[in-house]
């Protein structure tokens, strides 16, 4: 997931994932995954996403960060009658133009049914928390 959200900060090209990270070292991954111009689309639909009149993230918005993220819910269910299975809340996100190096987030929670918050609104509220 981070992969494909990297295209969207990096004008289409999508950086090779590491579960080490090391200072620096950034390779691409797969080169052109989307154009420039389809990844800027992107990633300013996201920054609407957190930032705009309708944002479904708004509860993400930090001043003086831009914040490109996108919420999701996706639900376990055996059956459409299943009201026991769980629940997944998540939140994918990333800075632009932050000064001290930009970052990228994925984040995900199992078992969020019973949350009064919502899935990815209980994962955006651990998120901000290391973006401030």
């Amino acid at each position: 997931m981070a992969s494909i959200y990297s295209a969207f900060a990096n004008e289409g090209n999508m950086v090779k994932p590491y579960i080490e990270y090391e200072e620096g070292k950034q390779e691409i991954y797969v080169e052109n995954a989307f154009s420039k111009e389809a990844a800027a689309e992107v990633q300013k639909d996201l920054i609407q996403n957190v930032e705009g009149p309708n944002a479904t993230a708004s509860d993400m918005k930090i001043s003086g960060l831009t914040i490109a993220g996108k919420t999701g819910t996706a639900e376990l269910k055996t059956s459409y009658e299943d009201t026991e299975s769980g629940t997944l809340g998540w939140f994918d996100c990333f800075t632009v133009n932050r000064q001290e190096g930009d970052l990228l987030i994925i984040g995900m929670v199992e078992n969020i049914q019973n949350n009064t918050d919502g899935g990815s609104h209980y994962i955006i509220s651990k998120i901000r928390n290391i973006m401030q």
